[in-house]
């Protein structure tokens, strides 16, 4: 008959299960290394972000070449959105603040930001124009407001990145 040393099996079996939990201390300490890594590249990201958009709203007019086409493409792209955004307003019936750029809704007689008075909502029908003897005045576009309001509808997301970080729910 075989005897069975009942004290080896649980020196072993202790230290098998002193080495499970130093292993699942390690796990946990990598996830938690790894959002503090991914939050720290997203603030990276957003100090890169940060650091583009002051030097694009210093240096536009006389950038260096090398970042010359960069400004340029920054340039047409918020002029572009510039154009859509005066589409919109023109589709929706808002108006944009003279005083401080904010967007009016349609129906508003002051601004609810600065509480100017409403400019008169823009005629979508050029021909309008032209019948009544009068030239249509060019619509005049704050970069700075566009630029502004381009962050402004990426912080939610950015935020949301930053939620999901803190609660570990990264791909990393």
């Amino acid at each position: 008959m075989a005897f069975i040393d009942f004290d080896d099996i649980s020196k072993t079996l202790a230290g098998k299960g002193k080495e499970a939990a130093q292993r699942a201390r390690d796990v946990a300490e990598i996830v938690q290394l790894k959002a503090q890594a991914t939050s720290e590249k997203n603030k990276v990201k957003s100090l890169y972000a940060a650091i583009g958009q002051l030097y694009y709203k210093n240096h536009r007019d006389e950038a260096d070449s090398e970042y010359q086409s960069i400004v340029d493409e920054i340039t047409k792209s918020l002029e572009a959105v510039a154009d859509f955004q005066e589409k919109i307003r023109k589709l929706d019936g808002t108006v944009v603040c003279p005083s401080c750029g904010a967007v009016i809704k349609k129906g508003n007689a002051f601004c609810g930001k600065c509480g100017a008075a409403a400019p008169e909502p823009v005629v979508e029908d050029e021909d309008l124009f032209e019948e009544a003897g009068e030239e249509a005045e060019p619509v005049v576009v704050d970069e700075e407001q566009v630029v502004e309001d381009v962050v402004e509808e990426a912080a939610p997301e950015a935020e949301e990145a930053e939620e999901e970080v803190k609660s570990g729910d990264t791909a990393e």
